[in-house]
């Protein structure tokens, strides 16, 4: 059974690589040649398909003549009716490199002798003919790379296997040189290079210098001290070589310890195992690592490191962290942390993070934390965190948060926080323990207190303000209370009241509560009113903290004096409800008239009766 799932692994991982590569011998084309050398139709083939040949001409019969004819079929199909099975082909950078094959129980023979082929040579500048440090050299074949010193000079040993080996000279700026080399009657070579600047990078890099190249992952403070020197300037160097390898067993990177060498930074590999940590040109399939993973480019799948994961590129899969998940690139998946997740770009998925998630960009899916979720753009979604939520720009979506709830812009549909939220645009529902405030409300807002600038929705609480909305103070009379003043705000659809009155006389009392109402436009200067409201009555000039219930629904006829002054007058509906005697022992009311219901028990008095109310708004 394990045999059949490590079997059934490899076999997925490898179709994973075989099945998303793309490289210069898929590229399509449509050639028709007759009678034509080879090394012309070498030519046709590169300024058809914008690529590179290196071969060396001793190996190759270039003037032999030749008839292709293509119709939308790839570079290595037509190569393989040029050339016999005696021509390999090989892609690095923007070359294809055309070697000589060999007998391979040969090579396999040559292999076991244990003995290297020696390469050593000086790299220059081809326009100033002074040498290049930092260059590097990359044995084609087997992936061995080395760098030019100070003189411009290296040395480059690999195993022997082939005769016929290609070597890759570049340097962060420059053109890109291939030679192609015949070992069959010696072990060591000396290969010299000239180097051409690119006329775009001219004026953005010093040649001379290794130390002004910037790092991929980050600015060297953290890679810089995990990955060795030579392995981050072959990154830099000879980011076109894109390799792919099924397993790699990386030690630590910063010595180069591994099956990958000095060159992992330009390798994809599908099953990566880093006993501490690892880094590498891309991942496709799956990593482990037992402290960290570094990814220069992307990852497709599985990342698994016991403190962190850093990528350079993207992400399609899962990434799971003890500490922090870092990510340069966009993340289509889940990521997991103990502490932190951190996305530069977007998010297409989950995060789930112990303290904070981070994206720079915008996510479309969901956010988890323990703590606080931070979006910086657009978002499509949820956010659900035990304290926090931010995003800089809009949400569409909910955002749950045990304290806090913040959307700079756009839309938001669902916020819940226990103490406050924060939206520009609320188109949905805002339920806070203690407030909201949305710039422009559309929905509902439930809390205590609720403010916005504008907007036609609702505001349940104890406090709603709209800046732009309705403000109107009342001054009244009624049956009860000769003077009354109420203050209303928050708009029509819905407004706060706030209400006080006053009986004047020898048995003074006083009345405060609040209510909601709403109004009508009947026409321009004839509006209808609707008040219900609460108030606590209060007699006995405070000597004893005893109050009634009075309960009031409202309705009035509203008349435009002027653009600043309004008539109302209308019937109310009243109900009493006093719970404490006053010195004869009976329960204490102020009403003079007779009410329409009168019921008492030995607890409380209940009135209920049906009164009026004129006065002017402002």
């Amino acid at each position: 059974m394990t045999k059949k799932l490590t079997f059934t692994l490899l076999f997925l991982l490898t179709f994973s690589s075989i099945f998303g590569r793309e490289g210069l011998l898929n590229i399509v084309i449509s050639i028709d040649i007759k009678n034509t050398p080879v090394k012309a139709i070498l030519k046709t083939i590169e300024k058809k398909a914008a690529i590179f040949f290196s071969y060396n001409p001793g190996l190759i019969d270039e003037n032999r003549l030749v008839t292709l004819s293509l119709e939308q079929k790839t570079i290595g199909y037509g190569l393989a009716l040029v050339f016999d099975e005696t021509i390999r082909f090989k892609e690095v950078g923007s070359h294809i490199v055309l070697l000589k094959n060999e007998d391979k129980e040969v090579v396999k023979a040559r292999k076991k002798t244990d003995q290297n082929y020696s390469f050593t040579g000086i790299v220059k500048d081809k326009n100033t003919g002074k040498p290049l440090e930092g260059a590097s050299i990359y044995d084609v074949n087997d992936r061995h790379a080395t760098l030019s010193n100070a003189e411009g000079k290296y040395k480059l040993e690999i195993p022997q296997s082939e005769n016929v080996r290609s070597l890759y000279f570049q340097k962060i700026g420059y053109r890109a040189q291939v030679v192609v080399v015949d070992l069959s009657a010696t072990t060591s070579l000396e290969v010299n290079a000239s180097l051409e600047l690119k006329p775009d990078d001219v004026e953005k890099i010093n040649p001379s210098s290794v130390e002004k190249i910037e790092p991929v992952i980050d600015n060297k403070g953290i890679s810089g001290a995990l990955v060795s020197p030579e392995t981050f300037v072959h990154g830099q160097n000879l980011e076109d070589i894109k390799e792919s390898r099924l397993v790699q067993i990386s030690l630590v990177p910063s010595l180069s310890i591994g099956s990958n060498l000095s060159t992992n930074a330009l390798i994809t590999n599908n099953f990566s195992l880093n006993v501490i940590a690892g880094f590498s040109g891309g991942v496709s399939g799956a990593e482990i690592g037992g402290v960290a993973n570094f990814v220069k480019g992307d990852v497709r799948w599985a990342q698994v490191g016991g403190v962190a994961n850093l990528v350079g590129g993207d992400v399609l899969g899962a990434q799971i962290a003890g500490v922090s998940n870092l990510v340069q690139g966009n993340f289509t998946g889940a990521q997991v942390a103990g502490v932190s997740s951190i996305l530069k770009k977007d998010l297409y998925g989950a995060q789930v993070s112990g303290v904070t998630s981070i994206v720079r960009g915008g996510f479309t899916g969901v956010q988890i934390s323990g703590v606080s979720n931070i979006s910086f753009k657009k978002s499509h979604g949820a956010q659900i965190s035990g304290v926090y939520n931010l995003v800089r720009d809009s949400l569409v979506g909910a955002q749950i948060s045990g304290v806090a709830n913040t959307s700079n812009g756009g839309l938001i549909f669902l916020q819940i926080a226990g103490v406050s939220n924060y939206a520009c645009n609320n188109s949905g529902l805002q339920i806070s323990g203690v407030q909201n405030f949305a710039g422009v409300n559309n929905g509902l807002q439930i809390g205590i207190i609720n403010s916005s600038i504008n907007g036609n929705g609702c505001s349940i609480g104890l406090f709603n303000f709209v800046k732009e909305g309705y403000h109107k103070t009342e001054v009244s009379t009624n049956e009860i209370f000769p003077v009354n003043l109420t203050y209303k705000t928050g708009t029509q659809r819905l407004y706060n009241t706030y209400n006080f009155g006053v009986t004047f006389g020898p048995n003074p009392a006083y009345a405060a509560g609040l209510g909601f109402g709403t109004y009508f436009t009947l026409s321009e200067k004839l509006q209808l009113s609707l008040d219900g409201s609460g108030q606590l009555v209060f007699e006995n000039n405070f000597v004893k903290f005893e109050f009634a219930q009075l309960y009031k629904i409202s309705t009035s006829l509203d008349i435009k004096l002027a653009k600043w002054v309004t008539l109302f007058a209308g019937p109310t509906f009243n109900y009493n409800n006093v719970a404490f005697k006053n010195g004869d022992g009976e329960f204490a009311t102020n009403i003079s008239f007779a009410p329409l219901i009168d019921q008492q028990n030995i607890n409380s008095r209940s009135i209920f009766w049906m009164g009026g109310q004129v006065g002017f708004r402002f």
